[in-house]
């Protein structure tokens, strides 16, 4: 968890600016960035374990899924709605193919608990 939190800080002071020039609070960018490490640390935690033998249910397996995407995408989701009319076409590129690639690891997590409950 320090880790992360230390990586957000870093995150913080490199791209301050940036985010301000979009229109973004940076400060509000950190909290939500650094409030999110717990639950995403969890569920990673808990989507690992249900991979590697112990298999979960399936309703707790999307629902660890959830969490961890939204723990993921929640500051950048604030960033989008905040720097809204100052994204251009290549920040709504990126912040689609994360959610894309977020939910294809869910749906993937998914059919591997289900096929492990099958055999």
């Amino acid at each position: 968890m320090c880790f992360l939190w230390c990586y957000d800080i870093v995150k913080y002071i490199v791209f301050k600016g940036l985010l301000e020039s979009r229109g973004i609070d940076p400060l509000v960018f950190l909290f939500l960035d650094m409030i999110t490490v717990p639950g995403f640390i969890v569920g990673c935690a808990r989507l690992v374990n249900s991979l590697s033998g112990r298999v979960m249910a399936l309703p707790k397996v999307l629902i660890w899924g959830l969490i961890v995407l939204v723990n993921t995408l929640l500051p950048y989701v604030y960033a989008a709605i905040a720097g809204g009319p100052q994204f251009d076409i290549a920040a709504w590129v990126v912040f689609w193919t994360l959610i894309l690639l977020m939910l294809a690891n869910l749906i993937r997590t998914i059919r591997a608990g289900l096929i492990a409950e099958k055999q």
